[in-house]
């Protein structure tokens, strides 16, 4: 009962906490490709979005000039012509796609393989883009006079901001964007929370009425949280499971059922094991998921290759340190293995497992070392539940081969058999994955 009331404490306070800090969060506009030419927005929870008439996911596929190119995400494409490429390691010259011979290889008319002069120990300079360059739809743009918003172009000023596929100006009286979407003639006061418009004096879940005592909103409906769990507007009965995935709720307790990132996966008819990359499945051997704190990419597995964050370069041609790449390659440089995965990415296997939540104080670097002082938040054993105490951990990485940590945000951490911690997963959310994983733990260990 002890462990049950600290976690519950635990999970409290990181609740206000994360409650506190969400009504600081603001909208956060998606910065799109300046060079790359593509068009469409958002659509659904799946993060769908159009080219041409046809729908597609940016995670694997790319849109150039109304055409879908798969298997290479958009989120690290470049277009030539109709056809996306990864500049990283291809070039695109005269409407042709080339391997890269250099890092620093430039088109020149028809010479192909021409190489800008480059001082060494000098970083490589990247030109400015041509204004002609920038395309928002089919359209080429002056940014310093238009802005795009979704493939959409308007007048740009200091004060137009982009809401989804529509732009606004701070100055409208009665505009609100939320989650993407421009509403117009609101009321005063109104507020967007959790992606439904809220008018606190007189409107609850977008109905003109007023809330009974112990009712919450769901969408554009009220529910009972003691028999029914909210995701993303839609109410599912809790018989059904007590975890949301985008929309959809689910059992954790079915090793049928996987969540990646959102997106629900039923592994019934497939056969091996399959792991999530961002909200695409990974099924087989011939492709390979690289990922970062911030995006996870899959890509077609090839020679020489290797996984630098999100990015898959050509050993060749770059080298990586830290999920940084860097465009001189070291042929004797140490292959970085670990990849991180979302915290539900490791549950159940953590349960059997010393892990405990670290958050990097400070950072240090001497020589090719990298010291990381953690501050534990909690640490256990799920399988004795003996607690340790100190809460204070120095961490000795190798800078180039482990992922880049970031100051003051929290990380899974497993002490393997000599006691070394390692680090295990992205950045976690305060309460939402820490309460997953002593949730499905606890549950599972009784």
């Amino acid at each position: 009962m002890e462990i049950y009331t600290s976690v519950a404490y635990v999970v409290t306070v990181l609740c206000s906490v994360a409650t506190s800090s969400a009504k600081e969060s603001v909208h956060r506009a998606r910065e799109s490709h300046s060079n790359a030419g593509f068009n469409g927005q958002m659509e659904g929870s799946h993060h769908l979005h159009w080219c041409g008439n046809v729908s597609y996911k940016v995670s694997g596929s790319s849109c150039c000039n109304g055409n879908i190119t798969l298997g290479l995400s958009q989120l690290v494409a470049d277009c030539c012509g109709s056809v996306a490429y990864n500049p990283l390691n291809e070039i695109c010259c005269n409407g042709s796609i080339l391997t890269r011979s250099s890092t620093y290889a430039k088109c020149c008319g028809k010479d192909h393989d021409k190489k800008t002069e480059h001082q060494p120990g000098s970083p490589p300079t990247r030109p400015l883009p041509i204004l002609s360059d920038l395309i928002c739809g089919s359209e080429t743009y002056n940014p310093h006079k238009q802005m795009c918003c979704s493939g959409n172009l308007y007048k740009a000023s200091a004060l137009t901001k982009c809401c989804g596929g529509d732009a606004y100006t701070l100055s409208d009286d009665n505009v609100l964007c939320c989650n993407g979407i421009l509403h117009l003639n609101v009321p005063e006061q109104s507020e967007c929370v959790g992606g439904v418009i809220y008018t606190p004096a007189n409107t609850t879940c977008q109905m003109s009425t007023r809330p009974r005592l112990g009712e919450h909103c769901c969408g554009g409906q009220t529910f009972n949280p003691r028999t029914h769990i909210c995701c993303n507007g839609h109410s599912h009965n809790k018989m059904n499971g007590h975890f949301c995935c985008g929309s959809e709720v689910y059992d954790h307790h079915n090793q049928f059922l996987k969540c990646c990132s959102g997106h629900l996966y039923n592994l019934t008819h497939l056969s091996g094991k399959a792991e999530c990359c961002g909200n695409l499945l990974l099924q087989n051997n011939k492709k390979i998921c690289c990922s970062s704190s911030t995006n996870s990419i899959m890509y077609e597995t090839k020679p020489n290759h290797h996984c630098c964050g999100h990015y898959y370069y050509n050993t060749s041609l770059w080298s990586c340190c830290a999920e940084r790449l860097k465009p001189t390659p070291k042929p004797n440089s140490l292959r970085a293995e670990y990849r991180l995965k979302p915290l539900r990415d490791l549950i159940p296997e953590m349960c059997n497992k010393t892990v405990f939540f670290g958050k990097v104080e400070s950072v240090a670097l001497e020589n090719d070392m990298r010291h990381v002082l953690l501050k534990v938040v909690w640490q256990v054993n799920m399988k004795s539940e003996k607690v340790i105490k100190d809460p204070w951990l120095h961490v000795s990485l190798d800078h180039c081969s482990f992922p880049a940590t970031d100051n003051g945000k929290t990380y899974l951490w497993e002490k393997n058999h000599n006691g070394k911690p390692v680090l295990l997963s992205q950045p976690v959310d305060l309460t939402a994955d820490i309460y997953m994983l002593y949730y499905v733990c606890y549950q599972k260990k009784g």
